[in-house]
């Protein structure tokens, strides 16, 4: 769908305008079909005379541009120049910058609209991302100034108190967080495991199960709580779970940031048999885009075949190549021992800490829950 466009405010033409002939804004900030009949000569006039000149453009040259080569009115040209030439008198090239950009949110803001309700859909959450430029400051400082009052806390994400040796690790879920692993080793337990484990702190999680079925990821929660349907209940109130991701816009209207997005798993999410690997590669990279909005994200994913008996790597995610660059944090499990009792956990990207590698075991405790065992050193 085309972008589309609207009329600007009498005020907004005219300063913009007056900002396009001094040369402080780029004439592609607007198009012909915003302004008015005076605003489009002006426009063509100014483009016109800056096709042999620097800026500023003298309003001499725009009043004779536009009577002469476009016809209008001597008259009208002369009060349309003036209140153009008043509208920039005095107003400092920060408001004007900040005009453009108010200007260029509402443009956003009307095409956004217009795609999703072309879809019959509305996100909310997207349209609230782009509601939060209003606030985007449009100064520029040095690094050195924003240190006046020192360094910055260094990034920290979700903790995760069942799994210390991993958060020391990691600094915690800080992003985007991928755990990839053969079917069967343990994915769906470690994401359940850390779902639980951050909404105890109050962090609100949305869980997207596409592997094992409500029914089937509550009786693995009961065996955890001693089927005490009281704690339960007490641990899983701020978990909201879908078995599809066709919600996923309105549940974001519902369930602001900070919060814990997963997805069980990647491989599960729509996508055409035909370009299923662009597909996922989409979901992937519009799953990224949550972080921008303050979300957390944690993916699970299989992995390939191929990979079955390799090295733990970051490339090994099946179907997909995205997450290996989306990825802040990407964990590999890997089955241990003849009774699956246990899988050993590593490290195979890690952008917000320096350490990779082994980590240790995690073996399993209450069947359906892990408990770290130290086995190396990264």
């Amino acid at each position: 769908m085309a972008k589309r466009t609207f009329k600007l405010s009498q005020d907004l033409e005219l300063s913009l305008l007056n900002a396009i002939a001094r040369g402080l804004v780029a004439p592609g900030v607007v198009t012909e079909e915003e302004l008015s009949k005076e605003g489009r000569a002006v426009f063509n006039s100014i483009r016109h005379v800056l096709a042999d000149a620097q800026p500023p453009v003298p309003y001499r040259s725009l009043f004779l541009s536009s009577v002469e080569l476009f016809g209008l009115d001597r008259e009208v040209m002369k009060r349309y120049l003036l209140e153009m030439e008043q509208a920039g008198t005095g107003v400092e090239v920060r408001t004007i910058l900040q005009k453009v950009q108010d200007k260029q949110l509402l443009v956003d803001l009307i095409s956004e609209a217009g795609v999703q309700l072309g879809k019959g859909t509305l996100d909310v959450g997207s349209i609230s991302s782009l509601l939060k430029q209003t606030s985007t400051d449009s100064s520029i400082r040095s690094i050195s100034d924003q240190l006046v009052s020192g360094l910055p806390d260094p990034p920290r994400g979700l903790q995760l108190t069942s799994l210390p040796l991993l958060a020391i690790r990691t600094g915690g879920i800080i992003g985007l967080w991928a755990i990839a692993g053969e079917p069967g080793c343990g994915k769906s337990t470690l994401a359940w495991q850390i779902a639980l484990d951050v909404a105890k702190q109050g962090t609100k999680v949305i869980y997207y199960d596409f592997e094992n079925g409500f029914a089937t990821l509550m009786d693995r929660t009961a065996s955890i709580f001693g089927r005490d349907l009281d704690l339960i209940r007490n641990s899983t109130n701020g978990i909201f779970y879908r078995d599809a991701i066709r919600t996923l816009d309105s549940d974001l209207g519902s369930v602001v940031p900070p919060a814990l997005i997963i997805v069980d798993s990647v491989q599960k999410l729509p996508a055409s048999m035909a370009n299923r690997r662009d597909g996922l590669d989409r979901w992937v990279h519009r799953l990224e885009g949550l972080k921008r909005r303050g979300y957390f994200v944690l993916l699970v994913s299989e992995i390939a075949r191929a990979s079955y008996d390799s090295d733990p790597h970051v490339g090994v995610f099946k179907e997909t190549g995205e997450i290996e660059y989306s990825a802040d944090c990407g964990i590999q499990i890997i089955p241990y021992g003849e009774q699956g009792e246990a899988v050993a956990l590593h490290i195979v990207k890690n952008r917000h800490r320096p350490k990779r590698g082994y980590v240790g075991l995690l073996v399993r405790h209450k069947e359906w829950m892990f408990m770290e065992k130290e086995q190396g050193v990264i």
